[in-house]
């Protein structure tokens, strides 16, 4: 779970930040600068800059959400076969793979190290590619949790630098104004989270109810249970759940078992905030010995 939440931290925000710049760079291209420039390259591309000036969110909210969202996209493209492995190692269920043995002709099973690595290798041998990325829809679905969690985020942090930055404006060190104390990271990191997990907790909840619904299936077949499972057990996706779970316990079945969720997730979220400012920090003060 390390490995895989370093990886996956260390893409989104990579990408976070490739996407806010290029997004930045090309709303402050006018028209008429485009259109001025001779260069034959650019005037290739000056139809595509002036189409993709006039779609872009003009706002900075609304490159932030947009940024926010490319990046959860390719994030949870490019990270899901780790979150397969991941679950399957946690779940225990890791396809083994037989190889020949030493006369060459008996054949016995490959047990190895569970790693992210070996467990990838011995479900795309066992299962196919696409089976390292399965509920990669349900993900897509879900990237709207730190989409909210970003973009809220980056609106506090906002507005606190930059009333501060309007305080010290005259101060030599001006890099100090746009840095956050570790406490007000670890807050705002906490209260986004927060946000984003009550917004989108349903869809959550739909996911491990409709994965407990699976493996209770499997079970049942494995053990050739007969037992007849009726309409108000069994879910049929994600609207079906949240449909039965509202109209047998009110709004308050959509949220069960939230707080436990709250505990974990904006806990996870204020340190790694926390981390991130830090760091930032850091690189700032580097900056300014080696100027």
């Amino acid at each position: 779970m390390v490995t895989t939440l370093t990886i996956s931290n260390a893409i989104f925000f990579y990408a976070l930040q490739v996407i806010k710049r290029r997004l930045s760079s090309l709303q402050s291209l006018n028209t008429n600068q485009r259109y001025q420039n001779h260069d034959r390259r650019y005037n290739q591309h000056s139809y595509i800059l002036n189409l993709l000036y006039h779609v872009l969110p003009k706002s900075k909210m609304g490159r932030s959400l947009l940024s926010s969202s490319i990046a959860g996209c390719i994030n949870v493209l490019l990270t899901n076969p780790l979150w397969v492995a991941s679950l399957r190692i946690m779940e225990s269920r890791i396809p083994t793979v037989e190889v020949e043995g030493n006369d060459g002709d008996t054949k016995q099973q490959a047990h190895q190290k569970p790693t992210l690595w070996n467990v990838m290798q011995r479900i795309l041998q066992s299962e196919g590619l696409s089976s390292l990325w399965n509920g990669t829809s349900t993900s897509l679905l879900l990237v709207s949790n730190p989409i909210i969690q970003h973009f809220m985020y980056e609106q506090l942090r906002t507005i606190i630098l930059g009333r501060r930055q309007q305080r010290h404006a005259r101060q030599r060190k001006e890099w100090k104004a746009l840095l956050l104390s570790p406490l007000e990271a670890f807050l705002l990191g906490a209260v986004a989270k927060g946000i984003a997990t009550v917004a989108t907790y349903p869809l959550q909840l739909a996911q491990v109810l409709l994965r407990l619904q699976k493996k209770k299936l499997q079970s049942d077949q494995q053990g050739s249970n007969s037992k007849d499972i009726h309409d108000s057990s069994i879910y049929n996706g994600t609207l079906d759940c949240l449909g039965k779970q509202f109209s047998s316990r009110g709004i308050s079945g959509l949220f069960q078992g939230m707080n436990a969720k709250l505990l974990q997730t904006v806990l996870t979220s204020a340190f790694t905030f926390l981390t991130y400012e830090q760091t930032l920090s850091q690189v700032g003060r580097l900056y300014e010995m080696l100027k």
